[in-house]
């Protein structure tokens, strides 16, 4: 975690914000910065096991959107816009998304239990990703009555919820990676346009893989962005990460793995290193991180790895 300044430490952070907001201990966050000029999105986890009186607080209002997606059931969360009662039926329901616009002030009532992860997507976050996409001006997002199935952003947010449980190991292209499918989603799904795609070239050149393979090795240990890599190729996050996965076969995310599994594998096979030691020189978290990855990528640990590959 980054220690912040003595003239910040007054200045709550977001996830500090957002559980208190809704009068909880935490609220696990992670952000996703996809596009240059507009706020990180941010996917938070919203558990309530100990129910109690009142309201949670109003948002900052602001022109942005919030999808809330449950965990699990919630009879009666009692939605209320600016302080007036929402009169539709407001029972949250797993598997459904609810769609929150963040300049009505939404409140929710307290004393019942719910588990959700919350997805944040401002106005203009939407807008620069819908015109590097080749979309007209996206004018908001809709949602006809209050909640409907939605088995993408229910996915999504499981996937999120195994991250949110341990949000310093966390993968930034990964989390960018599920930030730039919500958008996709989000814009396909619940904007009030359907133009379509500008048909273009979803490939990278010769000399862009080239650059990103570059920046992988010399930043190996590091935990990259999508607009870092995308920035080596003078690209938009969105296009670099359709291009990648077209040209590649894999997610930016996969194919840092493969990157570290590939040297990890030559220093068990010609070194006399731990295993730490090599989990840290490859980038990974831990020695059971290594260890779990590892073992996904080839079938066996990499203490068995060594034993018959030392020499070959």
């Amino acid at each position: 975690m980054n220690e912040r300044s003595p003239v910040d430490l007054d200045v709550p952070s977001l996830e500090e914000t957002i559980a208190r907001q809704f009068s909880l201990p935490e609220a696990p966050t992670v952000c996703a910065g996809i596009v240059s000029q507009s706020p990180p999105i941010s996917f938070s986890r919203l558990t309530n096991d100990r129910p109690q009186p009142g309201r949670s607080l109003p948002p900052r209002p602001e022109e942005a959107f919030v999808f809330q997606i449950p965990l699990v059931m919630c009879p009666d969360s009692d939605v209320r816009y600016s302080g007036a009662s929402f009169n539709e039926a407001t029972s949250c329901i797993p598997g459904h998304s609810y769609l929150f616009d963040l300049r009505t002030g939404p409140t929710r009532r307290l004393d019942f239990p719910f588990d959700n992860i919350r997805l944040y997507l401002s106005q203009s976050t939407l807008e620069e990703f819908a015109y590097q996409k080749g979309r007209r001006r996206i004018g908001g997002l809709m949602q006809r009555g209050f909640g409907a199935s939605d088995p993408v952003l229910f996915r999504l947010s499981q996937t999120l919820q195994t991250i949110l449980e341990q949000t310093d190991t966390a993968s930034s292209l990964l989390i960018d990676y599920i930030a730039l499918a919500f958008c996709e989603h989000v814009v396909v799904r619940y904007s009030d346009t359907s133009t379509p795609n500008r048909a273009r070239r979803a490939e990278l050149a010769p000399w862009q893989m080239r650059r990103v393979n570059e920046f992988f090795e010399v930043h190996l240990q590091d935990n990259p962005s999508i607009l870092d890599l995308a920035g080596q190729c003078g690209l938009s996050a969105s296009y670099f990460s359709e291009a990648f996965k077209q040209t590649t076969g894999l997610t930016p995310h996969q194919w840092l793995l493969k990157h570290r599994i590939e040297r990890a594998k030559t220093q068990l096979r010609d070194t006399d290193e731990s295993l730490a030691t090599i989990a840290s020189n490859c980038g990974f978290f831990d020695q059971s991180h290594f260890s779990r990855v590892f073992s996904r990528h080839e079938g066996c640990g990499p203490r068995d790895w060594r034993q018959h590959n030392r020499g070959r």
